[in-house]
């Protein structure tokens, strides 16, 4: 059907939304219940804040590395720096390498209703996507709590004619200022589906003897959210990029540019009144290998004095890394060591 690894769920593609209905139908029962004991009425239109986090797992193909569906969970404010968070899942996960592939944030309400996230979308009509549903729980039985509710799935373009299959539904009970991260031990990506769903810059026998997994973490903040006060976004972050008087480039391991990678990483600066960077964060990557190089050279960027001129608060925007790939030389000993590589 395609070059997903379905594990036991193949068979379970009709039962799935079957439990995901049923949780969502409970939770809300307890909201509407709630109601009656003294619970705002209008509970659903107040948003619960995620940052939801892709990474990936990388091992050694037929290594026999066993993942659980197990969730765990963490402060928040423990995982400040990117290298927390690496550090972290490398205990969690041992043998496999760690790497942020995306960072999307969502407001989720407690309705019926999803947040949807989607990485891209396939010219035969296949997309992999995460819906967000937000309930009302039990708690602990006096005071009521929230359940976040994140449904992992493989769509075919029309839900209703051909039902999506479902990799992973975890009913989380929240608390704000918590972050719960748990691996899709169900989704094993083929190097095929890697490159079209997760690297569409890269080939995919560039991935030989390797698989991968997906990570996910979700951090959340009930009813508020904290933004910067001085917050460029994405597309204005092109020019604050520009006005820099210091720009330092990753340095790209020379094997990984023999091998023709490329792609690009977008860091989220934070700009003190100096001018200097004092935060920088991986945002979202194509090109996870080089992560860290990208870090490094983010930190060491400089701004001037001018874009405080009138204010003094920080400036939080991003630093985009463009990577082009080279092609392979046909006399690269890496491409000879791969193409000698069983498939």
């Amino acid at each position: 059907m395609n070059h997903f690894s379905f594990g036991a769920l193949r068979a379970s593609r009709l039962i799935q939304p079957l439990i995901l209905a049923c949780l969502i139908s409970l939770t809300m029962g307890t909201d509407i219940l709630a109601q009656d004991n003294g619970i705002p009425r209008d509970l659903s239109s107040r948003p619960i804040f995620v940052t939801a986090r892709f990474f990936q797992l990388k091992a050694p193909a037929g290594s026999s590395r066993e993942l659980t569906d197990q969730v765990f969970r963490m402060r928040t404010t423990s995982l400040i720096e990117d290298e927390k968070w690496i550090e972290s899942f490398r205990k969690t996960y041992p043998g496999f390498d760690v790497a942020l592939l995306s960072t999307e944030k969502r407001k989720v309400f407690r309705t019926s209703k999803p947040a949807g996230i989607s990485f891209a979308k396939q010219p035969d009509g296949r997309s992999l996507e995460l819906l967000l549903y937000g309930a009302q729980s039990p708690g602990d039985g006096t005071t009521p709590g929230t359940s976040l509710i994140p449904d992992i799935g493989l769509h075919f373009g029309n839900d209703i004619a051909r039902p999506p299959i479902s990799y992973s539904i975890q009913p989380l009970d929240i608390e704000s200022g918590m972050t719960y991260f748990f691996a899709i031990s169900n989704l094993r990506f083929s190097q095929v589906d890697y490159v079209k769903f997760i690297r569409p810059s890269a080939k995919p026998d560039q991935f030989n003897g390797s698989e991968f997994f997906l990570l996910v973490a979700f951090s959340v903040d009930m009813d508020t959210t904290v933004e910067p006060e001085r917050y460029v976004d994405e597309r204005q972050s092109l020019e604050l990029q520009k006005t820099a008087i210091k720009q330092v480039q990753p340095e790209i391991p020379a094997e990984l540019i023999a091998a023709g990678f490329g792609g690009f990483i977008r860091v989220r600066v934070e700009i003190a009144s100096t001018g200097k960077v004092t935060g920088a964060y991986i945002h979202s990557s194509s090109f996870p290998e080089v992560n860290q190089q990208a870090l490094s050279a983010a930190r060491q960027w400089e701004f001037p004095g001018t874009l405080f001129a009138e204010d003094k608060k920080p400036v939080t925007g991003f630093i985009t890394f463009s990577i082009q790939a080279r092609p392979v030389r046909p006399d690269s000993n890496l491409q000879k060591a791969s193409s000698s590589t069983p498939k």
